[in-house]
């Protein structure tokens, strides 16, 4: 084998291992995430308590909320299993268990598509708003959603993701639940409200 095509070969192999080395992950640090909707009679709400995390960065030279950029992000998924999602009352943790199908699909998974643009949300530059597009699957059906979110950097180093995402039942194929003989009717529409923080290993 020639010099020339070992040289070429190892040079291969450098950016390759470069490429690679560029992508950091960021480690969920603290959490968290309340599902909140309301019917006819009564508001209603759920925590969820565990969430799975994976959210990989391509590296810049001096890693910061003010260098982020929409290549910054090379992907993120958000696993929260069903089970771990929780009301006050042991009845309406079993009807959200039911009608999310726990049996058939034990989590509920959001994974980013793309991010559509980054700007700073006020004067001073200290808040990011980061417009987001990906899908959440729950009960077995995938929806397009697109995300206004809120990114904050900590004295620490870390950084907090944070904000409100409007659903609907019905893109989920779930009817909305009644009871008492249909008097009492869930909305359709409900929110996530979410607080993420997250640091660089």
């Amino acid at each position: 084998m020639s010099i020339r095509i070992i040289a070429a070969l190892l040079l291969t192999l450098f950016l390759a291992t470069s490429a690679f080395a560029q992508t950091v992950t960021l480690t969920l640090t603290n959490s968290e995430m309340k599902i909140e909707g309301t019917s006819n009679v009564i508001d209603w709400d759920a925590n969820v308590n565990v969430m799975n995390v994976s959210l990989l960065m391509n590296n810049t030279e001096n890693f910061s909320l003010a260098s982020l950029t929409p290549d910054s992000f090379n992907s993120l998924t958000i696993q929260m299993p069903v089970k771990d999602i929780v009301s006050d009352t042991r009845g309406l943790t079993g009807n959200i268990q039911k009608y999310l199908k726990i049996d058939q699909h034990p989590a509920i998974r959001f994974e980013l598509d793309k991010i559509e643009s980054i700007q700073s949300s006020n004067q001073d530059g200290a808040d990011m708003l980061i417009t987001a597009n990906g899908f959440v699957t729950a009960a077995g059906v995938s929806s397009p959603v697109t995300m206004q979110v809120l990114a904050k950097q900590n004295a620490n180093g870390t950084i907090t993701f944070f904000g409100e995402q409007s659903l609907k039942m019905t893109s989920f194929n779930i009817d909305p639940p009644t009871a008492v003989m249909g008097t009492v009717r869930a909305r359709d529409d409900f929110k996530v409200i979410y607080n993420l923080t997250l640091r660089k290993n």
